[in-house]
Protein backbone atom coordinates (compact mmCIF):
# COMPACT_ATOMS: atom_id res chain seq x y z
CA UNK A 1 0.00 0.00 0.00
CA UNK A 2 1.41 3.32 -0.97
CA UNK A 3 1.26 6.47 1.02
CA UNK A 4 -1.31 8.03 -1.32
CA UNK A 5 -3.68 5.05 -0.98
CA UNK A 6 -3.28 5.11 2.80
CA UNK A 7 -4.09 8.83 3.01
CA UNK A 8 -7.09 8.39 0.71
CA UNK A 9 -8.51 5.58 2.85
CA UNK A 10 -7.80 7.54 6.02
CA UNK A 11 -9.70 10.56 4.64
CA UNK A 12 -12.66 8.32 3.74
CA UNK A 13 -12.64 6.77 7.20
CA UNK A 14 -12.58 10.16 8.93
CA UNK A 15 -15.40 11.47 6.71
CA UNK A 16 -17.56 8.45 7.61
CA UNK A 17 -16.82 8.94 11.34
CA UNK A 18 -17.92 12.55 11.16
CA UNK A 19 -21.23 11.60 9.57
CA UNK A 20 -21.96 8.86 12.13
CA UNK A 21 -22.47 11.16 15.13
CA UNK A 22 -24.90 9.99 17.80
CA UNK A 23 -28.14 11.95 17.93
CA UNK A 24 -30.05 12.22 21.21
CA UNK A 25 -33.45 11.21 19.81
CA UNK A 26 -31.83 8.00 18.58
CA UNK A 27 -30.70 7.18 22.13
CA UNK A 28 -34.28 7.52 23.33
CA UNK A 29 -35.48 5.11 20.66
CA UNK A 30 -32.84 2.58 21.67
CA UNK A 31 -34.04 2.52 25.27
CA UNK A 32 -37.71 2.57 24.30
CA UNK A 33 -37.23 -0.46 22.08
CA UNK A 34 -35.67 -2.45 24.93
CA UNK A 35 -38.43 -1.66 27.43
CA UNK A 36 -41.53 -2.72 25.58
CA UNK A 37 -44.52 -3.56 27.70
CA UNK A 38 -44.82 -7.26 28.38
CA UNK A 39 -48.15 -8.91 27.60
CA UNK A 40 -50.19 -9.69 30.68
CA UNK A 41 -50.29 -13.35 31.65
CA UNK A 42 -53.65 -15.04 31.77
CA UNK A 43 -54.80 -15.57 35.33
CA UNK A 44 -56.94 -18.42 36.58
CA UNK A 45 -60.62 -17.46 37.06
CA UNK A 46 -60.50 -17.73 40.88
CA UNK A 47 -58.00 -14.82 41.12
CA UNK A 48 -59.51 -11.33 41.09
CA UNK A 49 -57.68 -8.73 39.07
CA UNK A 50 -57.01 -5.30 40.64
CA UNK A 51 -58.27 -2.52 38.42
CA UNK A 52 -55.91 0.43 38.27
CA UNK A 53 -58.63 2.87 37.22
CA UNK A 54 -60.40 2.78 40.60
CA UNK A 55 -58.83 4.91 43.34
CA UNK A 56 -57.78 3.28 46.57
CA UNK A 57 -60.09 3.77 49.51
CA UNK A 58 -58.90 6.27 52.10
CA UNK A 59 -59.54 5.05 55.62
CA UNK A 60 -61.79 7.33 57.61
CA UNK A 61 -60.57 8.84 60.85
CA UNK A 62 -61.79 7.67 64.20
CA UNK A 63 -64.32 9.97 65.87
CA UNK A 64 -62.48 12.84 67.52
CA UNK A 65 -59.36 12.47 65.36
CA UNK A 66 -58.24 15.30 63.15
CA UNK A 67 -57.26 14.13 59.67
CA UNK A 68 -54.34 16.06 58.21
CA UNK A 69 -52.81 15.42 54.82
CA UNK A 70 -49.38 13.84 54.82
CA UNK A 71 -46.49 16.09 53.84
CA UNK A 72 -43.98 14.84 51.32
CA UNK A 73 -40.24 14.56 51.90
CA UNK A 74 -39.37 17.59 49.79
CA UNK A 75 -42.06 19.72 51.44
CA UNK A 76 -40.68 18.88 54.88
CA UNK A 77 -37.14 19.59 53.68
CA UNK A 78 -38.03 22.96 52.18
CA UNK A 79 -39.98 23.91 55.30
CA UNK A 80 -37.03 23.03 57.54
CA UNK A 81 -34.79 25.23 55.41
CA UNK A 82 -37.32 28.05 55.59
CA UNK A 83 -37.80 28.21 51.84
CA UNK A 84 -41.47 27.26 51.95
CA UNK A 85 -44.03 28.15 54.59
CA UNK A 86 -47.12 26.15 55.31
CA UNK A 87 -50.40 27.95 54.89
CA UNK A 88 -51.57 28.16 58.46
CA UNK A 89 -54.15 30.75 59.32
CA UNK A 90 -52.76 33.28 61.74
CA UNK A 91 -54.93 34.17 64.68
CA UNK A 92 -56.44 37.57 64.21
CA UNK A 93 -55.65 39.96 67.03
CA UNK A 94 -58.24 42.65 67.76
CA UNK A 95 -57.22 46.25 67.08
CA UNK A 96 -57.63 47.18 70.77
CA UNK A 97 -55.15 44.51 71.78
CA UNK A 98 -52.64 45.73 69.19
CA UNK A 99 -52.96 49.28 70.49
CA UNK A 100 -52.42 48.08 74.08
CA UNK A 101 -49.28 46.19 73.05
CA UNK A 102 -47.94 49.26 71.23
CA UNK A 103 -48.69 51.46 74.24
CA UNK A 104 -46.80 49.06 76.53
CA UNK A 105 -43.85 49.07 74.15
CA UNK A 106 -43.85 52.88 74.01
CA UNK A 107 -44.04 53.03 77.81
CA UNK A 108 -41.06 50.70 78.13
CA UNK A 109 -39.02 52.80 75.67
CA UNK A 110 -39.96 56.03 77.50
CA UNK A 111 -39.02 54.50 80.86
CA UNK A 112 -35.59 53.53 79.53
CA UNK A 113 -35.05 57.04 78.22
CA UNK A 114 -36.07 58.59 81.59
CA UNK A 115 -33.65 56.28 83.41
CA UNK A 116 -30.79 57.31 81.11
CA UNK A 117 -31.54 61.00 81.68
CA UNK A 118 -31.72 60.50 85.45
CA UNK A 119 -28.39 58.65 85.51
CA UNK A 120 -26.70 61.38 83.46
CA UNK A 121 -27.97 64.01 85.95
CA UNK A 122 -26.83 61.92 88.93
CA UNK A 123 -23.34 61.69 87.44
CA UNK A 124 -23.20 65.50 87.32
CA UNK A 125 -23.77 65.86 91.07
CA UNK A 126 -20.90 67.24 93.18
CA UNK A 127 -18.92 64.52 95.05
CA UNK A 128 -20.47 65.33 98.50
CA UNK A 129 -24.08 65.11 97.24
CA UNK A 130 -23.26 61.99 95.16
CA UNK A 131 -21.89 60.24 98.26
CA UNK A 132 -24.97 61.15 100.34
CA UNK A 133 -27.28 59.99 97.49
CA UNK A 134 -25.46 56.65 97.24
CA UNK A 135 -25.79 56.16 101.01
CA UNK A 136 -29.55 56.74 100.93
CA UNK A 137 -32.38 54.23 100.29
CA UNK A 138 -33.32 55.87 96.96
CA UNK A 139 -30.06 54.74 95.36
CA UNK A 140 -30.61 51.07 96.30
CA UNK A 141 -34.22 51.25 95.01
CA UNK A 142 -32.99 52.83 91.75
CA UNK A 143 -30.47 50.00 91.28
CA UNK A 144 -33.18 47.37 91.90
CA UNK A 145 -35.49 48.91 89.32
CA UNK A 146 -32.75 49.27 86.71
CA UNK A 147 -31.72 45.63 87.18
CA UNK A 148 -35.34 44.50 87.03
CA UNK A 149 -35.80 46.12 83.64
CA UNK A 150 -32.33 45.02 82.48
CA UNK A 151 -31.03 48.54 82.07
CA UNK A 152 -27.87 47.73 84.08
CA UNK A 153 -26.00 44.52 84.84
Amino acid sequence: MTREEFEKELDQYIAQRRRAKIRFPDIGRMFAAKHKKMPEPELPPEIQKYEEDTPAEIPEAMPGEDVQPQKGFFTKLLESLGLVTTEEKAEEVPAEQVQQMLAKDNLAQDTKEIAKIALSIIKQLPPEQLASFKAGPEFSRLKELLRKHQLIK
